[in-house]
C-alpha cells in the first residue's frame, strides 16, 4: 500500500523523467518542442478566452440581477412536483452553465445544511451526476467552429435532466445511512 502511495505521489515526476527519456532516446529537442507546445496553448487559450470571458460575464450578471430567484419562484411548482428542496434550486438552474458558482452554491448548502443531510445529499449527487453543459458545448464548438449544437445541447441537458432526478428520486426513495 504504501509503494501505490508513493507512485502517486511522484506520479508526475515519473511521467517527465519518461518524456525526457524518450525524448532524448529519438534524439528530439525537447526545449523545443516544450516552447512550441507552450506556444500553441498560449493560442489555444487566445482563442478561447472570448468565450470564456462572455460566459464568466454572463453567469456572474445572472447569479447578481436575481433572473436565477424568479426564475426559480416560476418554477417552483415543478420542481415541488419532482420533489427538489427549493434550496437546490439554483443550483440546479445554474449548473448547465457554471461549475464554479454551482461548487459554491453546494459549499454554501453544505455549510448551512450540513453534508449527511438530504438537501446535502442530493447536492452531491447533483455535483457528480451532471455536467457543465452549456459551458463545455459552448467552448468546444467555438474552438472548432461548429454552429449547429441543438442536439448535442439538448443531449446533455437532458442528461443533466436525468442527473438531477435521480439524485432526487435516490435520496427521497432509498435510504443511505452515512
Amino acid at each position: 500500500m504504501k509503494f501505490i502511495i508513493f507512485l502517486s505521489q511522484t506520479a508526475i515526476l515519473i511521467f517527465l523523467v519518461i518524456v525526457v527519456i524518450f525524448g532524448l532516446k529519438e534524439r528530439k529537442n525537447l526545449f523545443e518542442l516544450f516552447i512550441k507546445g507552450c506556444y500553441d496553448g498560449v493560442k489555444v487559450v487566445w482563442d478561447l478566452f472570448p468565450t470564456l470571458l462572455a460566459l464568466v460575464v454572463s453567469v456572474g450578471m445572472l447569479s447578481s440581477s436575481g433572473v436565477v430567484q424568479v426564475i426559480g419562484n416560476i418554477l417552483s411548482p415543478f420542481f415541488n412536483l419532482l420533489k427538489i428542496p427549493s434550496e437546490i434550486i439554483p443550483m440546479v438552474l445554474l449548473r448547465p452553465i457554471s461549475g464554479s458558482t454551482t461548487t459554491a452554491i453546494a459549499t454554501d448548502i453544505m455549510k448551512n445544511y450540513g453534508v449527511d443531510t438530504k438537501i446535502g445529499l442530493i447536492a452531491s449527487i447533483i455535483m457528480g451526476a451532471t455536467e457543465t453543459t452549456i459551458y463545455v458545448v459552448a467552448l468546444y464548438t467555438s474552438k472548432i467552429k461548429i454552429k449547429n449544437v441543438k442536439e448535442v445541447l439538448l443531449i446533455g441537458l437532458l442528461a443533466d435532466f436525468i442527473g438531477i432526478s435521480l439524485s432526487v428520486f435516490i435520496s427521497n426513495f432509498i435510504d443511505i445511512k452515512i
